[in-house]
């Protein structure tokens, strides 16, 4: 009785070794499928990260050109303020009455570089370049503190002058000092970032 299933069993088992190679062959095919389409798949989330940094970088740079822009467009105001508040304290000049003092306000966006550090698309971006823009943002934001702190200092002056020009000046001229510095610190600052950028598109 035992013959007849010892003869399927080794039917059975010249079969599986007839089919060996091929079930092998199989076997490689799908796992091959799946490394490809893995790498594949990693290639391109590669390539979409690289893309989201090439426009993070990109939209940074625009925000300090248009930052740029409207630090340079104030400073010459804020150049006018400095020397109206130290010709008010020369006491070899006549002494001033009134003292006008227009201060324009720079609008200094940080938007780009939220977004790049919020998505994440700066840790595609060359490290070295990241750190250097960063403290262009620091010295931004300090700027805009200081700015900030000028503005409530001449809103809480009062309407007629209060004790006269001298002292209003002497009260005002160490912070627009400040800020006069820091504007131009800030102005040199996006003036080397993006000239360095203008430098590599240039080259060959």
């Amino acid at each position: 009785m035992n013959e007849p299933l010892h003869a399927e069993r080794h039917v059975l088992r010249e079969r599986l070794r007839d089919k060996l190679p091929e079930i092998l062959i199989e076997a490689a095919s799908v796992v091959l499928a799946l490394l490809l389409a893995l790498a594949v798949n990693e290639w391109h989330d590669r390539r979409q990260e690289n893309e989201r940094a090439f426009d993070a970088r990109r939209a940074i740079l625009a925000e300090l050109r248009a930052n740029s822009g409207e630090i340079e467009s104030s400073r010459a105001a804020l150049k006018g303020i400095v020397q109206t508040l130290r010709d008010a304290l020369d006491d070899s000049k006549p002494a001033a009455t009134k003292l006008q003092i227009n201060l324009g306000i720079s609008l200094l966006s940080a938007a780009a570089w939220h977004a790049a550090l919020a998505t994440q698309a700066s840790q595609r971006i060359d490290f070295d370049w990241i750190t250097r823009i960063a403290k262009v943002y620091e010295l931004q934001e300090n700027f805009l503190r200081m700015q900030n702190a000028a503005i409530d200092q001449l809103a809480a002056l009062p309407p007629d002058g209060g004790s006269g020009a001298h002292q209003v000046a002497a009260l005002l001229v160490p912070r627009f000092n400040a800020l006069e510095q820091l504007s131009d610190g800030l102005a040199r600052s996006y003036d080397e970032v993006l000239g360095e950028q203008t430098a590599e598109a240039n080259k060959p």
